[in-house]
């Protein structure tokens, strides 16, 4: 069983793009991550201006503890935001931000993803991951 990982932060607010960027892969290859990837998001849209990098680690055949510490450690991350969540073998999205869900996916997708939140059981591992994403992080307070 994999999960693949989004991250993203906004550059414009960060003075150390690479930074963040080789501190998030260290982290994310000390956890035994498969493959890490980055991204550039540029949007004008008035109601939503985006200029962020977006960071995708995707773990296949990981042990589930070590994709929970790689959680913790990225919601300790100060200006880091997890946008999403899937599980690599059911193709099925466990989690994903209010931004990835009005911005990023189709109206249709994000209407069911709604509705088999609710629904849908979820194995002892996505269950983990979904406690450990919905955790409030009162360090970064």
């Amino acid at each position: 069983m994999g999960y693949n990982i989004e991250l993203s932060f906004n550059i414009l607010k960060h003075s150390c793009v690479t930074d963040i960027q080789e501190t998030v892969t260290t982290l994310a290859h000390e956890y035994n991550c498969n493959h890490c990837y980055t991204d550039y998001e540029f949007d004008k849209n008035l109601q939503y201006q985006r200029t962020h990098c977006l960071i995708t680690v995707v773990f296949e055949n990981a042990n589930i503890s070590s994709v929970i510490d790689f959680l913790k450690k990225i919601k300790g991350m100060n200006g880091l935001y997890i946008e999403s969540i899937c599980d690599d073998t059911t193709s099925d999205i466990l989690y994903a931000s209010q931004y990835y869900l009005t911005q990023m996916m189709d109206k249709n997708c994000a209407i069911n993803y709604k509705l088999n939140k609710r629904k849908r059981s979820y194995s002892e591992d996505d269950t983990m991951i979904l406690k450990e994403v919905e955790k409030k992080n009162y360090n970064m307070l």
